[in-house]
C-alpha cells in the first residue's frame, strides 16, 4: 500500500497543483446555537408572560365569627335538645370563643379557677365579668345539679352567651 501512494506521489509533476477541494461540511454549531439561544429566550419570555395564579391566603376565621357560626347551628336546637345537653353545648361555645379571643385557659378548667383567672385579667370590664360568672354558674347547676331547665331557660343562655360575644372586644 505504501508502494502505490509512492508510485502515485512520483507520477506527478512537482509544478503540478492541486485543484481546489470542495468546503467541509461541519457540524452546524452555529445553527444550533442559534436554535438553542431562541429556545431559551422563549422559555424566558413564558416564564414572566404566562399566568402564574399565587394560592389565595386564606385567613382563619376570627374567634367572634366562629362562634356566631356555632351559636346560629345551635339555636335552632333550643326546643329540641334537653336543658342539660343545650347548657353543655352553649357553655362549651363560649369557653372556647374567651380562650380563642382572650388567650385564657377557658375549656379545661373549672369556672372556679376559670373566674379566678378572668377576676385578674385587664381584657375584661367588671360588667362582663359579672355577666360571665352568672352565665357559668346557671350552666354548672343545669349540668353537675341536674336542675330541671325548660325552653325559657335554654333561651335567656343563648341570649347571654350571644350577647357576651357580641360585646367582646
Amino acid at each position: 500500500m505504501i508502494w502505490f501512494f509512492l508510485a502515485q506521489a512520483a507520477s506527478k509533476s512537482p509544478d503540478e497543483i492541486e485543484d481546489i477541494r470542495p468546503p467541509i461540511n461541519g457540524p452546524p454549531s452555529f445553527w444550533l446555537v442559534v436554535i438553542l439561544a431562541t429556545l431559551l429566550l422563549v422559555a424566558v419570555v413564558a416564564y414572566f408572560l404566562w399566568p402564574n395564579p399565587k394560592p389565595k391566603t386564606v385567613l382563619p376565621p376570627l374567634p367572634k365569627e366562629v362562634a356566631r357560626r356555632r351559636l346560629q347551628a345551635v339555636k335552632s336546637r333550643i326546643s329540641t335538645d334537653s336543658g342539660y345537653d343545650f347548657s353543655i353545648e352553649v357553655s362549651d361555645i363560649l369557653r372556647s370563643f374567651i380562650e380563642q379571643q382572650f388567650g385564657l385557659r377557658a375549656v379545661r378548667q373549672t369556672t372556679i379557677e376559670f373566674l379566678n383567672e378572668a377576676a385578674s385579667n385587664p381584657q375584661f370590664d367588671l360588667a362582663q365579668k359579672e355577666r360571665l360568672r352568672h352565665f357559668l354558674v346557671a350552666c354548672d347547676a343545669i349540668k353537675f345539679a341536674r336542675v330541671p331547665t325548660g325552653t325559657p331557660d335554654s333561651e335567656g343562655l343563648f341570649e347571654q352567651a350571644s350577647s357576651f360575644v357580641e360585646e367582646a372586644k
